[in-house]
C-alpha cells in the first residue's frame, strides 16, 4: 500500500522552502493567515485549491502531491539560488551603465 501524502504538510514545505510567509500565501488566496495556517495541518486539500497555490508556489500541482519532496525542495531552493545571483548581476549591470552615463554626460559638458 503507497503511503499518502499529507498535502497540507507538502504546501507548507513548499512555501518555506520559496522563502514565502503564510501572510503572503494568505493574501494570494484572499484568506487569513489562520485560514493558511490551519489548511497547512490538513492532509487533504481539494484540486481547485491546491491548483491556485501550486500557481502561486510556481510549481506544478503535482509538485504538492509528491510524498518524498526532498528532491523538489532541492530544485526550488537551487532555482531561488540561481534567480538571487541573477538580480544581484543585473544590479551591478545596471549601476556599471548609470555610472557610464554619467562619465558620458561629465565629459560632454
Amino acid at each position: 500500500m503507497t503511503k499518502k501524502p499529507h498535502l497540507g504538510k507538502n504546501v507548507s514545505r513548499i512555501r518555506r522552502a520559496n522563502n514565502m510567509k503564510q501572510e503572503t500565501l494568505a493574501r494570494a488566496l484572499g484568506i487569513s493567515q489562520q485560514a493558511v495556517s490551519k489548511m497547512e495541518q490538513r492532509p487533504v486539500i481539494g484540486d481547485d485549491l491546491l491548483n491556485k497555490i501550486a500557481k502561486i508556489l510556481m510549481v506544478s500541482p503535482n509538485v504538492l502531491k509528491i510524498h518524498n519532496q526532498e528532491f523538489i525542495i532541492d530544485k526550488i531552493t537551487k532555482r531561488n539560488k540561481q534567480n538571487y545571483s541573477f538580480k544581484k548581476l543585473i544590479g551591478l549591470t545596471i549601476r556599471l551603465i548609470i555610472r557610464i552615463i554619467k562619465k558620458l554626460f561629465k565629459g560632454n559638458q
